[in-house]
């Protein structure tokens, strides 16, 4: 059992599911497609859930269900949503004893969940927005054999102190950065030569890089140039990749009905971070990623499919497609 501390957003979801969410294809928006409801309209839900959410709290719970010690950095309002929120953590025993309690408002995510489980999220981060620098126990940080940081809404001042913290400590640091830590690409670039696992989507990679989305052999051939040590890309229903050894290796997906996508980025990173830990191969710590992101889609919320060591045991005896491939871009 390896001690590690997950740093990122502890908030309230609310998931709504319902057969009316229309989902269409529009060059409007982002990424081509748009879940939409007509203005002023109602509709009903099939199913509906209020529970713990937030990548730092999901990726907690996750690593703590494959057998590692994990203590979790997060803030959250002293309101009866904060009280939900703190009650789940206990029950599935991450430690909170650096979970920063305050007056405000705990954080919200309105999850709206489509028929065939894609999702839209709209958050509300709350004081999950408002770590804390000088409230984070640095000393009792050092015992750590692992620093997992997820979202941080935009704090790339605390994402770059975490960083060079666990550098200079001799600790390792995983990164799976939100939208606005990658906006601030230049700050992101001086870091990666730091971090030991870094981890973003196939979308967020093109965003980041301003390139094709379908480039995917660029896109990856860009992080290796920037000094990225271990590169892991996700793809949803296409698998994930990961850069090792100077291979880029492609693992199909577990071909499971998805009734609700959310919270299946946060398992990957658990399952994989939990091979890391374990001294598992690439291969391996890549199908522990893809396992657990496979099973929570099956459940609605975040957390529901997180797998249980024993769980991830059988998963892993599942037979999936892989390829290697020499990347021609380097």
């Amino acid at each position: 059992m390896k001690k590690v501390v997950v740093i990122g957003a502890a908030v309230i979801d609310v998931l709504l599911k319902s057969k009316s969410l229309r989902v269409l294809k529009s060059h409007q928006v982002e990424g081509g497609v748009a879940m939409c409801e007509v203005m002023g309209g109602k509709i009903e839900a099939e199913n509906g859930i209020l529970v713990s959410g937030g990548g730092g709290t999901n990726v907690a719970v996750g690593l703590h269900r494959l057998g590692e010690a994990v203590k979790m950095i997060s803030r959250v309002g002293d309101d009866e949503l904060g009280e939900i929120l703190v009650k789940e953590l206990v029950k599935e025993n991450v430690d909170l004893s650096f979970l920063q309690r305050t007056k405000g408002k705990t954080g919200i995510s309105a999850v709206l969940v489509a028929t065939d489980g894609r999702r839209s999220i709209v958050t509300y981060r709350g004081e999950s927005g408002e770590i804390e620098r000088n409230e984070i126990d640095w000393e009792e940080i050092k015992k750590a054999d692992w620093i997992q940081i997820s979202s941080l809404g935009g704090e790339v001042e605390l994402l770059e102190d975490l960083v060079n913290f666990a550098v200079e400590h001799g600790i390792k640091v995983g990164v799976n950065p939100g939208k606005k830590e990658l906006g601030q690409k230049e700050r992101m670039l001086r870091l990666l030569p730091k971090i030991d696992l870094f981890n973003v989507n196939r979308m967020e990679a093109a965003e980041f890089w301003g390139g094709n989305f379908e480039e995917e052999e660029v896109l990856v051939g860009k992080f290796v140039k920037a000094g990225t040590r271990l590169l892991m890309i996700t793809d949803g229903d296409r698998g994930a990749g990961v850069w090792k050894g100077g291979k880029w290796i492609k693992m199909e997906a577990y071909p499971n009905k998805s009734i609700d996508d959310t919270g299946a980025g946060d398992a990957f990173v658990s399952g994989v971070v939990a091979g890391l830990l374990q001294g598992r191969t690439a291969e391996e710590v890549l199908k522990m990623g893809l396992a657990n992101g496979g099973s929570v889609v099956t459940r609605l919320g975040a957390k529901d499919g997180l797998l249980y060591k024993k769980e991830m045991e059988k998963w892993m005896k599942r037979k999936l497609k892989t390829v290697e491939e020499t990347l021609g871009v380097l």
